[in-house]
């Protein structure tokens, strides 16, 4: 029973062009870390959607201590993104070029 709907492989690498012998100059560390923290935000706000899923599962079948554990870890995706999304805001005030 998977429901876990994203693909790790295709986002869990070093996004960037290596340029090497092509003319190309490599993006920016601001550049790849804007966008490393918008997929990082969308991934934990998934995982959380399907820990929520999950624990009401979990509620169902009569395991409501599983449950609220799953719950808190959702809570805590959750604020995790509340630092992402302050660290996506640095990065786009002070050195993403606009």
């Amino acid at each position: 029973m998977n429901d876990h709907h994203h693909d790790h492989e295709n986002h869990h690498h070093d996004h960037h062009n290596s340029g090497h012998g092509s003319g190309q100059s490599e993006m920016p560390m601001s550049e790849k870390l804007s966008r490393m923290v918008q997929h990082w935000l969308k991934h934990n706000a998934d995982h959380a959607a399907t820990y929520r899923q999950w624990a009401e599962r979990a509620r169902q079948a009569g395991m409501a201590d599983v449950a609220e554990i799953l719950e808190s870890v959702a809570e805590d995706s959750q604020a995790i993104n509340g630092d992402l999304e302050r660290a996506g805001q640095v990065l786009a005030e002070k050195y993403v070029t606009k």
